[in-house]
């Protein structure tokens, strides 16, 4: 048989009061723990929040023109700050409490369950701030992989040189203004020397007939409009027209409270440049604008309220860089410098005037480049490519019948090396400042996504970078279970920021 033991066990009241504070501690540090895990866990999904957020940017400005913008207005056309704060509370609560499916799920036992008490976006930066800066460099960002350094380095030199040619217009003008002074002041003076001789009754003396002076042709052509003298024949200009009071340079904007801390590389202009090129058109683009303007790089570089205003502010403008290209090429050129002093004596000897005959032949040097400008914009509008600096090759007109040239429709001849209008239009919106070039171009942006039909929209309520705030809740678990005092904590909170940027994502 077998025999039946009976076992007895005891324990102290200090063993368990022990072994009760050992569980308290083990457990207290199991909820720090589970404090740090939460916050970490949190951490996740607050940027998993404003990446989603983020990743409702305008689809349409995307798919026209490559670059993310976050329309903050919600088609509304004002900063709607109540959606954008529900957007996040919603997806962060969504992503910290799942729809549970499956039984092993509904079973399984999540240590990290927590709740969003507030989501708030408290800091953002638009578009528009600085003058544009961070839509420019978005932009710019955009055409950033498509142009190696080497291309940069070289369409950058060519602002450099467009700049050289506007300070000689500026110089031939300045000649031609000089020259025709001297011939008025002796006009002046013969008639009031004919004026004493008719007063003492002495016989007149009959002055010699001056040649035909290409000064006074191109005075008399500046008169005339400018588009008249230089649009091919047959082709319309737009009638096009915008309400410029709407524009971003003329209407109060919204602005945001985060600031701008972006810094330009010296390739930035050219790639902006390169962006304008790329996503807008002029002229002599093959398909016409579509939007509320037609000529789109034009009104970016003129920035008038009609078509017909900005081609004519940017042919004039074309006419003076062509003007001081070909002012440059004549004072490189001995044998037209010689036919233009030539000429220069002749008027002088006319005008008893022989000492300021070089200044004359400057004036009559600034009159022919003038007209060759005028030849070479006729050329370009036309479609052709006029080269930047000339040679005796390609240069179209002759110093003697200037007026009969221009008064037909001759071009200037076209080489296959030279720039067409579109080459020179970048030219010039070298010359546009930034503020006015950036703003510019989202008034283009913002009124082709009002032709979408999708709600309105503001291109200064479009948010790049935001930073957003969250509060959470949770419930603490493992110290509920320390008996010896109950915490009077009941909750667990504690607040944290996420910010999120396109800019993460061009750069």
């Amino acid at each position: 048989m077998s025999e039946r033991r009976t076992l007895s066990g005891s324990i102290t009241v200090f063993a368990s009061l022990s072994l009760m504070l050992v569980a308290s501690f083990l457990l207290a540090l199991l909820e720090s723990a589970r404090v740090k895990g939460l916050e970490a866990y949190s951490g996740m999904h607050r940027e998993n929040a404003v990446e989603s957020v983020l990743s409702e940017y305008d689809r349409d400005l995307f798919d026209r023109f490559g670059i993310f913008l976050l329309d903050g207005g919600y088609g509304s056309g004002a900063l709607q700050f109540a959606q954008i704060d529900g957007r996040l509370l919603e997806i962060s609560q969504k992503n910290l409490r799942p729809e549970v499916r499956g039984l092993s799920l509904r079973t399984a036992q999540n240590f990290y369950q927590m709740d969003v008490t507030q989501a708030q976006m408290e800091r953002y930066l638009l578009a528009t701030d600085a003058d544009g800066a961070p839509f420019r460099a978005m932009a710019a960002a955009s055409m950033k992989a498509r142009y190696p350094a080497e291309v940069l380095q070289t369409l950058s030199e060519q602002s450099g040189r467009s700049e050289a040619a506007m300070d000689q217009a500026k110089q031939s003008q300045s000649s031609m203004d000089e020259a025709q002074q001297q011939i008025e002041q002796a006009k002046k003076q013969a008639a009031e020397a004919a004026q004493s001789r008719d007063s003492a009754d002495q016989p007149d003396t009959v002055p010699a007939e001056p040649p035909e002076n290409p000064m006074d042709i191109v005075k008399e052509l500046k008169k005339t409009d400018i588009l008249t003298l230089v649009m091919p024949e047959g082709v319309r200009v737009s009638g096009k027209q915008i309400d410029g009071s709407t524009t971003l340079e003329h209407r109060q904007l919204i602005q945001g409270n985060e600031p701008w801390s972006g810094s330009a590389d010296w390739y930035e202009p050219v790639l902006y440049q390169q962006f304008l090129q790329t996503q807008f058109r002029c002229f002599t683009s093959e398909t016409a604008g579509g939007g509320a303007l037609d000529y789109e790089l034009e009104y970016i570089a003129a920035g008038k309220d009609s078509d017909h205003a900005n081609l004519k502010s940017v042919v004039r403008r074309l006419l003076l860089l062509r003007e001081g290209a070909n002012f440059l090429y004549l004072q490189a050129d001995a044998a037209k410098q010689a036919e233009a002093y030539e000429l220069a004596a002749a008027i002088a000897a006319a005008f008893a005037i022989a000492p300021v005959t070089p200044l004359l032949a400057q004036g009559i040097l600034a009159a022919w480049a003038y007209a060759e400008s005028i030849l070479d914009v006729r050329a370009l509008l036309s479609g052709g490519r006029v080269p930047w600096i000339k040679t005796a090759e390609s240069w179209s007109s002759d110093l003697s019948g200037i007026g009969a040239l221009l008064a037909g429709n001759a071009q200037a001849k076209t080489t296959e090396s030279g720039d067409d209008y579109a080459g020179y239009l970048q030219k010039l919106l070298y010359f546009t400042s930034a503020r006015a070039s950036n703003y510019r171009a989202m008034d283009l942006m913002e009124w082709y996504r009002a032709g979408c039909g999708e709600g309105q929209i503001r291109m200064d309520a479009m948010i790049v970078t935001f930073r957003a705030a969250f509060c959470y809740e949770a419930q603490p678990l493992f110290s509920r279970l320390v008996t010896l005092q109950r915490l009077s904590v009941d909750r667990l909170e504690f607040a944290a920021s996420a910010t999120g940027s396109y800019f993460k994502k061009n750069q």
